[in-house]
């Protein structure tokens, strides 16, 4: 969070939406959000850069290079922005560019200006953005608020952030994008009840729940899948005309950008007139609107089938909710919109361009936050949408902050030392629903060094995470004697990334085998200590015991280390059971002889 000086009044508020396919960017004229265009009255512009060797081209102008250059002329790049290259080669085989890994684990496109990362990419779009309004105003600083999706995890918002930073922006805060819809709306005043806004756009799909009740907007749950979007009915579409063509071209990647270029201009017309004649270098041929709602409607039932599950998870009823916001540029086509109505069983909201809605809703927070005016002053209570915690002994994940709480958020808990006499403690920072820390997000580890010696238990060590009103996360480990603490905050070092859809579902799925493990390996590790502290007090004492009793926990020993091995739940709780029974007279003359014993040093020490 940037904070502002009391004095903003030759500060430009705007509000920026970052978007797949094309950005935009808002300001506020006599309390009204106004989207600002070019001189040739265009508001949106799109979200391409190309590298060339001594400058970047953006926008319209770099939207001309995509077929002569397309190895440096960089597209989608928020699709791609918070990935790994792993993932990148799996979703997107036929990309033009030339990729690697950077030491942050940013991705570095390989150009004529040399290697570029997302960061410098994304940073260079938004600079242009800026540029367009304080060239307009001709005032040189801003204050800003970006919209994000809402499903975007800490590592995309991170950098993000780094990149309006890096083009010079005043950031104040990111905005999740159905949030900034609903705000202009304008729902925010005297307004109560369920409002669903859903948003589809060029490579992204987000679904919020919220509940209004006069100026507190509370996020109930929120989903989507980041890689679903009108680029995906692009592709779909672009396969469908070239097998209609019957064109025989090898996928060169010029040839591969005409086709979808052909086919993005095939899908705006077909938005409004149930024809359209495609020509494709020597083909011509005409596409039907059913046709393009046959190859896309599976798309978009995923979309309702992400909807449905939300609802579900939050037991909300359909009937309940009062206010459905189209969001995006996709919701423009026909199909969508008609299955939305059906899905909802009510119209949904399409009075302010779907392209328009998310800057316009930015621009009127930021200048809620700047003018802090109370007589229109919004809450928000956001949620994060995945829970977060730290690997622990076994490898399982203890969940500090859940899924869906609202931020921001202060949750403390508190861990020890497994082994006597450490030195240090490892944090490993994760994301996710599952149990097992393999199959979560790792975010980040470090090391808290040169805590207190003692015994395996006795050393307590507090876990803080903190999620501030961007959903950025920062975590602080706190050794309570000797007060050493560490607080690092989550940074783009994320190598593996996947759909919060998935995420949720695959924990869905999982649930009922995640739990049974988690409980199994805790008892093992249980059975496992407690045959460890018993060997070494039979070394030390088991003189205190006859024959026949050393010779019966000798036996259950064995059976509980033979259970362990075999993996059998049922037979270890019983055989740690018997143990315990049968060792309850050794572990009672020890006791005593331990209090013997201290009395006993008292007594000398009084003498």
């Amino acid at each position: 969070m940037i904070f502002l000086k009391k004095k903003f009044d030759k500060k430009l508020i705007l509000g920026i939406d970052f978007g797949t396919t094309y950005s935009l960017v808002s300001t506020i004229d006599q309390n009204r959000a106004l989207l600002l265009t070019d001189d040739k009255k265009r508001y949106l512009i799109p979200s391409v850069v190309n590298c060339r060797k001594n400058n970047f081209l953006v926008g319209w102008e770099a939207e001309k290079k995509i077929l002569k250059d397309p190895m440096n002329t960089i597209i989608s790049v928020k699709r791609l922005i918070g990935r790994s290259i792993d993932f990148i080669k799996k979703e997107f085989p036929v990309l033009p560019y030339v990729l690697e890994k950077s030491k942050n684990q940013d991705i570095l496109f390989h150009t004529q200006s040399g290697k570029v990362s997302s960061i410098e990419i994304v940073g260079e779009i938004l600079k242009y953005l800026k540029k367009r309004a304080c060239s307009l105003y001709k005032i040189k600083t801003d204050s800003t608020v970006i919209t994000v999706p809402a499903y975007f995890n800490n590592i995309q918002r991170s950098l993000i952030k780094k990149s309006a930073i890096s083009a010079g922006i005043n950031l104040i805060r990111l905005l999740n994008e159905p949030t900034s819809a609903a705000m202009a709306y304008g729902l925010e005043q005297n307004t109560q009840g369920i409002v669903v806004i859903y948003d589809l756009g060029g490579g992204t799909f987000d679904v919020s729940i919220l509940k209004l009740n006069k100026g507190l907007f509370e996020v109930l749950a929120t989903s989507g899948d980041s890689n679903l979007g009108g680029d995906d009915f692009d592709v779909l579409l672009a396969n469908y005309i070239y097998k209609k063509s019957n064109l025989l071209y090898d996928n060169n990647e010029s040839f591969y950008n005409l086709l979808l270029k052909t086919a993005k201009k095939a899908k705006i017309k077909l938005t409004y007139y149930n024809s359209v004649e495609v020509t494709l270098l020597e083909w011509k041929g005409v596409i039907t609107r059913n046709e393009f709602d046959i190859i896309i409607k599976h798309l978009i039932e995923k979309t309702l089938l992400i909807c449905t599950k939300i609802c579900k998870e939050i037991e909300l009823n359909i009937k309940d909710i009062k206010e459905i916001i189209m969001v995006g540029g996709s919701t423009r086509v026909p199909l969508v919109y008609n299955e939305v109505k059906k899905f909802f069983k009510t119209n949904p909201l399409i009075s302010i361009n779907p392209d328009q809605v998310v800057a316009m809703g930015a621009a009127l927070q930021c200048n809620m936050l700047i003018c802090n005016s109370m007589q229109h002053r919004t809450i928000l209570l956001d949620v994060i949408p995945l829970s977060l915690g730290v690997e622990v002994i076994g490898g399982f994940v203890e969940k500090i902050i859940f899924r869906n709480s609202h931020i921001p958020i202060s949750k403390t808990k508190e861990f020890t030392t497994s082994k006597d006499n450490q030195t240090g403690i490892v944090i490993h920072v994760l994301q996710g629903e599952r149990e097992l820390a393999k199959h979560c997000i790792s975010l980040s580890r470090f090391v808290l060094k040169n805590i207190s010696l003692g015994k395996a238990g006795t050393v307590r060590i507090l876990v803080t995470f903190q999620i501030d009103t961007d959903g950025l996360i920062s975590i602080t480990a706190l050794e309570k004697n000797s007060k050493k603490s560490k607080t690092i905050q989550i940074d783009n070092s994320l190598s593996k990334y996947k759909n919060i859809s998935e995420i949720i579902k695959d924990h869905k799925n999982n649930i009922k085998n995640d739990y049974y493990l988690r409980i199994k390996e805790e008892k093992k590790i249980e059975s496992k200590n407690i045959l460890d502290l018993l060997n070494n007090a039979l070394k030390k004492d088991q003189n205190l015991i006859n024959k026949n009793e050393l010779k019966k926990i000798k036996e259950n020993q064995i059976e509980l280390q033979k259970s362990i091995d075999e993996d059998d739940f049922y037979s270890i709780k019983l055989n740690l059971k018997k143990l315990n029974e049968s060792t309850q007279t050794f572990f009672s003359l020890r006791l005593k002889n331990e209090i013997n014993s201290i009395l006993t040093n008292k007594t000398d020490d009084t003498k």
